[in-house]
């Protein structure tokens, strides 16, 4: 499986805060299934999370190195979760923020109670460039919790959707939990991942998620999301 959305980096934004707690994330991860991890730490501008991207780059490739010591099967990508905001093309252009393993694809984050004015705007403006916005966990923004069905506009729009597996178990709450299975019904789920930030807690589990998941949509459609996954980093089209 991949995970393309985690914060395994120490010291970036409030993730581990060693190597030894990326490292214990990791193992948890690939004992999980997982065999790619694209790690995403908060871009927010105008905060103190505004890592560059060569600081990601070398610190996702140390990581990458400590795993092979340590024997762990996983490998490293980079990546970054990008607080939305209308100048996100000119950050992109301008190489301020990364995509998903230097792909296509941005992982986008939106505000936690209301939707900013404008949103469809700026999924086209990304989309002109050649860039294809997926928006984190919209499970649990207070706005789509009230009306689910106000992704489908996103989505038409021509944003994907990626949820935490952990909505699915309630680990974010009753309305999270409404809401992704919502989504699900819909069939406008794009990508599950963990959004781990520790070893202790949000850890790097899709498992437990998914089988979840399935009850709703089936094993079948359940692998076909986890195929489709692979695609946000280049290696094929999304469909």
């Amino acid at each position: 499986m991949i995970d393309i959305h985690c914060h395994l980096l120490p010291n970036v934004d409030d993730g581990p805060t060693s190597w030894e707690e990326s490292l214990e994330m990791a193992r948890l991860a690939s004992q999980d299934g997982i065999r790619i991890a694209v790690t995403t730490p908060h871009w927010i501008q105008r905060t103190k999370w505004e890592p560059s991207p060569d600081e990601i780059k070398k610190k996702v490739e140390e990581l990458n190195n400590k795993l092979k010591e340590n024997e762990i099967p996983l490998t490293i990508l980079p990546g970054m979760e990008v607080g939305i905001s209308e100048n996100l093309p000119k950050l992109v252009s301008s190489g301020e923020v990364l995509t998903l393993g230097e792909s296509h694809y941005l992982l986008i984050e939106i505000p936690f109670v209301s939707l900013p004015l404008g949103i469809e705007e700026i999924i086209f403006n990304l989309k002109v460039m050649g860039i294809y916005p997926i928006l984190a966990h919209p499970e649990r923004n207070q706005e789509l919790q009230k009306n689910p069905k106000r992704i489908l506009d996103l989505v038409k729009a021509g944003a994907f959707v990626q949820v935490t597996a952990g909505s699915f178990c309630g680990y974010f709450g009753e309305q999270a939990k409404r809401c992704v299975i919502q989504f699900a019904k819909f069939g406008v789920l794009h990508a599950v991942a963990s959004d781990a930030h520790s070893a202790k807690e949000r850890m790097p589990i899709l498992t437990t998620g998914l089988k979840v998941l399935e009850e709703f949509i089936g094993r079948e459609q359940v692998e076909l999301l986890l195929a489709n996954t692979y695609r946000f980093i280049g290696m094929e089209s999304v469909t």
